[in-house]
């Protein structure tokens, strides 16, 4: 398979070579992302030899300041991850490194237009499982469009490179894990969004983001299977809107024990004025909606995704006969709307007022601590 597409890549090649000037331009386009692919693979896995974060850090902006990694006849490129974006250079001191134990790095492009676009940069990283789920996101997304329910989603884009580096698109926004006290998620929207007449001192376009997002993708993930949710991967922007980042399980892998269905804790719930508040029951009609939306377009989801079975993707490619079963049965097509939406009711139930995941979610942070201790500077640093 492999010799085959190097082959198609050489006759698409000699093509454009053949052809007219705006070929010929496209094929050094090409090549000039392929080079700067290079060069940055080169340049993330220097960092990764470095020692503690800071050093990991600083050799990062050093080399950046280097005009040659993004281009080496000062030319714009096109992003690879956004073709509509040409990218001039990378700002150094907008950059940095994520303290990961493959040292993702976040990248500020400076684009031929001015402005400034931010992703991150992975490189020993298999992407291509994280790309089919964002893809998913993005289709579920319009799939509730076109029924009109715009669930303030943030279908941001992700590009596997290769099989061992990629690109991810960066959203500006704060960890679940930074906002997880008793009423800290209100407490960070209202001191961006303060509003005396919004519920609980916030704007209410605000909490309206925070609630149908929170509704859509505890529906999109627990169709998916989306696995290993703790609130280090749980995200929320300034303006309200929640969304997941990381995807190396899918389809009911979970490296935690009786994980629930849907991430949804009771601090996630408390943002919404608790479980009587009218603003948890509009979560749940918001949540009702989505699910009997996407239900009535599972034929065309399950079909897309069919697609994918041959394509090695690691939680496919253990059980690629079951794959799209596992999805299918998530709808539960042979239920009414009524029973439906009872089932999604004690879904929330469930993952609301399960023990296990307060539980595995202090583990993680006990393992994060640790991780940060050992990435401390020391004496002989």
């Amino acid at each position: 398979m492999l010799d085959m597409y190097r082959n198609v890549l050489r006759r698409f090649s000699v093509a454009l070579s053949k052809g007219p000037p705006e070929l010929k331009r496209q094929r050094s386009q090409l090549a000039s992302q392929q080079a700067f692919l290079k060069r940055l693979c080169a340049l993330v896995e220097s960092v990764q030899k470095e020692g503690n974060q800071r050093k990991k850090i600083e050799h990062l902006k050093a080399q950046l300041h280097n005009p040659e990694i993004v281009s080496t006849n000062g030319e714009p490129i096109v992003l690879p991850l956004d073709p509509t974006i040409l990218i001039k250079s990378i700002n150094p001191e907008k950059s940095s490194v994520f303290a990961s134990k493959l040292s993702p790095c976040l990248l500020a492009f400076q684009t031929a237009n001015g402005k400034e676009y931010k992703a991150i940069f992975k490189y020993g990283d298999d992407l291509r499982q994280d790309q089919l789920i964002l893809q998913m996101f993005q289709l579920m997304d319009k799939l509730l469009r076109h029924e009109n329910l715009d669930l303030q989603l943030t279908p941001y884009n992700a590009l596997a490179t290769s099989t061992k580096h990629g690109f991810v698109e960066f959203i500006e926004s704060i960890a679940l894990s930074e906002v997880s006290k008793e009423k800290a998620i209100q407490k960070f929207l209202r001191q961006h969004n303060p509003s005396e007449t919004g519920p609980y001192g916030i704007a209410a376009e605000v909490m309206d983001n925070y609630l149908k997002s929170c509704a859509g993708y505890c529906v999109m993930t627990y169709l998916l299977q989306v696995g290993d949710r703790h609130l280090d991967n749980l995200m929320l922007t300034k303006t309200g809107k929640m969304f997941h980042i990381d995807f190396g399980f899918i389809l009911g892998r979970d490296p935690k024990i009786m994980a629930p269905p849907m991430k949804l804790n009771k601090q996630m719930v408390a943002a919404m004025g608790g479980y009587d508040s009218e603003h948890f029951q509009q979560f749940k009609v918001f949540t009702y909606t989505a699910f009997l939306a996407l239900r009535r377009s599972a034929n065309l989801v399950l079909n897309l995704f069919s697609l994918m079975v041959d394509s090695n993707i690691p939680d496919i490619a253990l059980e690629p006969d079951k794959a799209v079963k596992k999805v299918q049965e998530k709808f539960m097509l042979h239920l009414n709307d009524e029973q439906a939406v009872q089932y999604i009711q004690s879904l929330i139930d469930d993952s609301v007022n399960a023990f296990m995941p307060t539980l595995m979610e202090y583990g993680h942070k006990m393992a994060q601590a640790l991780r940060k201790y050992e990435t401390l500077p020391t004496l002989q640093d």
